[in-house]
C-alpha cells in the first residue's frame, strides 16, 4: 500500500516526546503518516503503531508487514543522550530493529539514529551510543527563526514536552515526514565511516493559502450562464450588440451548409401536349389494326395501345394506406389519435414509420435512420463559436461573427442555446393535467406550438378556461423572450421544414385517396374491328366467286383481276378512312389516360420523397432536442460545478518553536478580483470551450475504440434523439437534469496554478504579501519565510553549547550542508531547510557534569561493522594515537 515508509523506534523516556510531537503535527496536517515501535530490552519488536491524522492504530508486526508493500524504509532510532539518560542495550535494540527491517522486505533501508541531547552536555556513555554504518545525528539543542537569525538554547535538561517541541521538527526534516515535501535532509549524504556524529537542525515554513485559493477559484471559474470574453494576441474579441442577429446569421449559415436535410428532390409534373400522328404512322397503325382484326385479336391491340403506363403502383398505395393502416393515416393526415387527442411530432414520426412499408417502398421497412452526425457536430460547433469566437467550421461558412476587424461573441448562454433554467413549466397543476404537458424546452418550437394549441382548446372549458388563458399568456411571453436564440432559430427552421413536409405528405396522400380512375376505351369501341372482319370476309367471298368464274371461262380473265383488285382498293381506302374517323375519340381518351397516369406516377415518386423527408425531419427533430439539451446545459456551466471544498486543518496555536511556523495568506478582496481578472484573460482564448467539450463527450463512454479520443468519434452523433431511449436520449436527459456534468473546473484550475507558478508569478506576490502567523502577528511574506524559499550556500555555525572548547575553536560546529526544499502547494509554499555539520568524533561533545561512568557492568557493545575492539584489561597499554607525520619525515609506523 505504501512505497516509502518511516518507522521510529523509541526506547521510552524523553524519546517518546518526539513521537508525541509528531503525532500532534499529523493532526494539524503538517506531517505524513509514520509508524512507531517501542523497543523493550530483551524482547523483539512484535507490535507497531500507525499514526495518521492525529490518530493511532495498533497492529501486530505480522499484520503490518503483510498489509503493505515497502520499497524504501526510513528507519530512525530515537536515543536519549541527555545528562539524565540511562545507558541502554544498544546492541539488542539494533538487532531488534534489524529484524523489523528484514520483515518489511524493503529493498532500500536508510538507517538513522537521532541523539537527543541537552545544552548541559551528553552523558559519559555517549561513545557507546554511536552505531557505525548508520547516520548518527545529534539534534542541536538550539532554536532560531532562520539560518541568519540569532538563536537561543533549549532547556539544559529537556523533558518530554521540550523534546516534542524542539526535536520533533528536526526528526521530521531528517526523515522526510513533512507533508508535501518528498526530499529528506539526508538525501545525497553518504554514511560517514567510523564512530562519528553530525549536528543537525531544521527550519520549516508552511504558507497556507486554502482560503485564498477558494476565493480566487470562485472568481476564476465563475460561470452562472455568463461566458467570459476570450482574449487573443492576434485578433480582438468583443461582445456582439445584437445577439438575435448573430444567432440568426449563424443559423442561416448552418442550414446553407446542410440544405438536403430540410427537403429532398421532387419530380415535376410533365406537360402533355396533343400528340401529332403522321401519315406514315397512321398507315402503320391502320395495318396493325387490320392485322389484329384479321387474327380476331383486336382487344389485345387496344390493350397494348392503352397500357403504355402502368397504374399498379398507385393502386397498391391507395389500397395499402387506406385499408391496412387507417390509424396511422388518421394521425398523419388529421393530426389526431383515435380518441380525438392531439398528435405531437413524435406521434407523427411514429405513424410515418408504421406506414413506411405500406406505400410501395418495402426497402424502407425497419429503416436504420439517416446519418445526420455531421449536422449535429456543426450545430454544436456553431453554438460554441458564438460563445468563444473559435474557428471551427470555416470551410462550411460557420465563421465567427465579424464585427469590423474583430470577432463577436455572445456572453449570455441563454442567447445561444437556452438551458434547463429557461425551461417553461406549467404552474397550475390542474391545467398541466388537462393538457397532459407539464413543461416544454425553450428549443422545442413544435412542443411550444402543441402546448399553445392545447391551452387554446382548454380556454373553452368552464372550469379551467381562465387558468388556461393565464398560462397561455405566460407561455407566449416566455417563448418570445427565447425565440431570438441560436438554438430556437435552428429549431424553428427545422420545425417549419417538418410542417411543410407534413403538409405536402398529407396533400399527396389525399390526391392518391381521391384519384380518379383513368378513362378506359372499353370493349364497345371495337365495332370497327368487327365490321372490318365482316367486310374482309365478304371481299374474300367475292374474290372466290370471280376466281371461279374466270377459271371456268364464264367471264374473261381480266374481269376477275379488275374486280378483285378494285374491290380490294375500295375496301382498304374505305376501312382506312373509317379507322381514322372512328379513332379520333380513342386517341383523345388515350391522351387523357396517359396524362392521368403520368401525374399519378409523379405523385407516387413525390410521395416517396415527402415520406423520406418527413421521416428524416422527424428523426432530426428528436436529435435536435437531445443535442440542444446537452449543449444548453453545457453552456450554462462549461466547466461544470466546482465541487472543491476547503478543508481547514487544525491550527497549532501554541508550542511551535521559532524554527517552525505556519502562516495564512491575507489578501484583500480587491487583490483577489484583480488577480482573477488577469488570470481569466490568460486562460480563456478563442476555442477555449473545445477541450472541456471533448472531455465531456469522452466521459460519456461512447467513443469508438482507437487512439483518437476526439468527440467526433462518439457513436451518439448517429443515435436517435428524444423519446427513443437511445444512448443519446438517456445521456442528454441526465445532462439536462444535472446528473451528468462537465469536469472542466479541475482542469482549468490546474492550468491556473500552473500559470501562477510559471508565467504569472508576478500575480502571486499580491495574494501572499501579508501573512497571518498562527499564534503570532501579521508579517510580510519575506519576513515570514526568512529566506528559506531561496537556495543559499552553506554558512554559519551551530550553537557551541554542546561542544567542547577545543571543538568550538577548531570549527567543528560549522555548517557544512544546507539543503533546502521549497515546494509549491497551490499558490502557497512549504519550505524545509536542513543544515548539517561535518562529521566529528563524540569526544568533541561536552560531557555533562561529573566524571565518566566506569561502573557500568554491561559488556562492551559490538555495533554493526564497527571493526576490531580490544577485550583485554583496561590497565593494558593502549596503542599510540595516530600522529600526522612531519613534512619530510616520511611514513613512520
Amino acid at each position: 500500500m505504501t512505497d516509502t515508509l518511516t518507522v521510529l523506534v523509541s526506547p521510552g523516556g524523553i524519546a517518546d516526546g518526539v513521537v508525541s510531537g509528531l503525532a500532534d503535527l499529523t493532526a494539524a496536517g503538517l506531517v505524513d503518516e509514520f509508524v512507531w515501535a517501542r523497543h523493550t530490552p530483551g524482547r523483539p519488536i512484535t507490535d507497531v503503531t500507525v499514526v495518521h491524522g492525529g490518530t493511532s492504530r495498533g497492529l501486530t508486526l505480522q499484520q503490518f508487514v503483510t498489509d503493505r508493500r515497502v520499497d524504501t524504509l526510513r528507519l530512525c532510532l530515537l536515543t536519549p543522550a541527555t545528562s539524565q539518560s540511562e545507558p541502554i542495550d544498544l546492541l539488542a535494540e539494533v538487532a531488534a530493529v534489524g529484524a523489523l527491517a528484514s520483515a518489511t522486505g524493503a529493498r532500500d533501508v536508510i538507517r538513522l539514529q537521532c541523539l537527543l541531547v541537552g545544552t548541559d552536555g551528553a552523558p559519559a556513555h555517549i561513545e557507546s551510543l554511536v552505531i557505525e554504518g548508520w547516520h548518527n545525528i545529534v539534534v542541536a539543542p538550539e532554536d532560531s527563526r532562520g539560518p541568519h537569525f540569532g538563536r537561543i538554547a533549549t532547556p539544559a535538561r529537556p523533558g518530554v514536552a521540550d523534546v516534542a517541541r524542539f526535536a520533533a521538527p528536526v526528526v521530521a526534516g531528517l526523515t522526510g515526514l513533512w507533508t508535501g515535501v518528498d526530499q529528506t535532509g539526508l538525501d545525497g549524504e553518504h554514511i560517514l565511516p567510523g564512530a562519528v556524529v553530525r549536528l543537525a537542525r531544521t527550519y520549516y515554513r508552511r504558507l497556507r493559502t486554502e482560503e485564498v485559493e477558494t476565493r480566487l477559484r470562485s472568481e476564476v471559474l465563475a460561470q452562472d450562464g455568463h461566458l467570459p470574453i476570450p482574449t487573443d494576441l492576434h485578433v480582438q474579441v468583443v461582445p456582439v450588440q445584437d445577439p438575435a442577429l448573430a444567432s440568426s446569421t449563424m443559423s442561416q449559415a448552418l442550414w446553407r451548409a446542410h440544405p438536403g436535410v430540410l427537403k429532398g428532390s421532387r419530380m415535376p409534373y410533365e406537360a402533355h401536349a396533343a400528340e401529332k400522328i403522321g401519315a406514315w404512322a397512321a398507315i402503320k397503325m391502320f395495318f396493325s389494326f387490320l392485322w389484329a382484326s384479321l387474327k380476331n385479336a383486336p382487344a389485345a391491340w387496344y390493350r397494348g395501345l392503352v397500357d403504355g403506363i402502368s397504374d399498379r403502383i398507385a393502386i397498391s398505395v391507395q389500397h395499402a394506406v387506406f385499408t391496412n393502416a387507417p390509424s396511422a393515416y388518421d394521425v398523419v393526415v388529421r393530426g389526431r389519435h383515435a380518441d380525438g387527442t392531439r398528435a405531437g411530432w413524435a406521434d407523427i414520426g411514429a405513424a410515418t414509420e408504421q406506414m413506411s412499408g405500406l406505400i410501395g417502398r418495402p426497402d424502407l421497412i425497419q429503416h436504420a435512420g439517416d446519418d445526420l452526425g455531421e449536422l449535429w457536430q456543426d450545430y454544436t460547433g456553431a453554438a460554441f463559436t458564438l460563445a468563444d469566437a473559435g474557428s471551427r467550421g470555416a470551410g462550411k461558412g460557420l465563421n465567427p461573427i465579424p464585427i469590423g476587424a474583430a470577432r463577436g461573441v455572445i456572453t449570455d448562454s441563454n442567447s445561444i442555446v437556452p438551458g434547463p433554467r429557461e425551461r417553461f413549466t406549467v404552474s397550475n397543476g390542474g391545467v398541466a393535467a388537462a393538457v397532459r404537458m407539464g413543461s416544454v424546452d425553450a428549443t422545442d418550437p413544435l412542443g411550444i406550438n402543441d402546448l399553445r394549441g392545447r391551452l387554446t382548446e382548454l380556454q373553452s372549458s368552464p372550469d379551467l378556461g381562465l387558468q388556461a388563458g393565464t398560462t397561455l399568456n405566460e407561455l407566449n411571453t416566455w417563448a418570445s423572450r427565447n425565440a431570438p436564440s441560436f438554438g430556437s432559430a435552428v429549431g424553428s427552421t427545422l420545425a417549419s421544414a417538418f410542417g411543410e413536409a407534413l403538409a405536402e405528405f398529407q396533400h399527396l396522400l389525399e390526391r392518391v385517396r381521391s384519384a380518379v380512375t383513368p378513362p378506359d376505351p372499353g370493349e364497345g369501341r371495337l365495332a370497327l374491328a368487327r365490321w372490318t372482319q365482316v367486310l374482309v370476309l365478304l371481299w374474300l367471298v367475292l374474290t372466290g366467286v370471280f376466281i371461279w368464274l374466270g377459271w371456268t371461262d364464264k367471264v374473261e380473265w381480266w374481269v376477275p383481276v379488275v374486280v378483285v383488285l378494285g374491290s380490294l382498293i375500295i375496301l382498304l381506302v374505305s376501312l382506312c378512312f373509317a379507322f381514322i374517323r372512328s379513332q379520333r375519340q380513342l386517341f383523345a381518351l388515350l391522351h387523357q389516360r396517359r396524362k392521368v397516369l403520368s401525374d399519378r406516377a409523379v405523385d407516387d415518386q413525390n410521395l416517396q420523397s415527402a415520406f423520406a423527408d418527413l421521416r428524416r425531419l422527424s428523426q432530426a427533430y428528436g436529435q435536435f432536442l437531445s443535442w440542444s439539451r446537452a449543449v444548453g446545459s453545457f453552456l450554462e456551466s462549461p466547466l461544470g460545478p466546482d465541487r472543491h471544498t476547503t478543508i481547514t486543518p487544525l491550527a497549532v496555536s501554541w508550542g511551535m518553536p521559532m524554527s517552525t511556523a505556519v502562516g495564512v495568506a491575507q489578501p484583500s478582496d480587491e487583490s483577489i478580483a484583480r488577480t482573477a481578472a488577469d488570470l481569466r484573460r490568460d486562460l480563456y482564448h478563442p476555442s477555449w470551450i473545445t477541450e472541456p467539450w471533448e472531455d465531456f463527450i469522452s466521459a460519456s463512454g461512447t467513443l469508438l475504440p482507437g487512439a483518437d479520443r476526439s468527440a467526433s468519434r462518439s457513436t451518439m452523433w448517429r443515435d436517435r434523439g428524444a423519446g427513443s431511449a437511445s444512448s443519446l436520449d438517456r445521456w442528454s436527459s441526465d445532462v439536462y437534469l444535472g446528473r451528468v456534468t462537465s469536469t472542466g473546473a479541475d482542469r482549468v484550475w490546474a492550468q491556473t496554478l500552473d500559470l501562477l507558478n510559471t508565467r504569472r508569478t508576478d500575480l502571486v506576490s499580491g495574494l501572499v504579501a501579508n501573512v497571518q502567523v498562527i499564534g503570532g502577528q501579521v508579517q510580510p511574506i519575506g519576513e515570514f519565510l526568512a529566506g528559506l524559499d531561496r537556495q543559499e550556500p552553506a554558512a554559519g555555525s551551530f550553537s557551541g553549547d554542546v561542544l567542547t572548547d577545543v571543538a568550538r575553536s577548531s570549527g567543528v560546529g560549522e555548517v557544512l550542508v544546507d539543503r533546502r526544499s521549497p515546494t509549491r502547494t497551490g499558490i502557497g509554499i512549504v519550505c524545509v531547510a536542513t543544515q548539517l555539520s561535518d562529521g566529528f568524533t563524540v569526544d568533541r561533545i561536552r560531557h555533562a557534569g561529573g566524571s565518566a561512568q566506569t561502573s557500568w557492568s554491561a559488556e562492551p557493545i559490538q555495533a554493526p561493522d564497527s571493526g576490531w575492539q580490544s577485550t583485554v584489561a583496561d590497565d593494558q597499554a593502549q596503542p599510540d594515537q595516530f600522529r600526522t607525520p612531519d613534512l619530510g619525515d616520511g611514513f613512520t609506523f
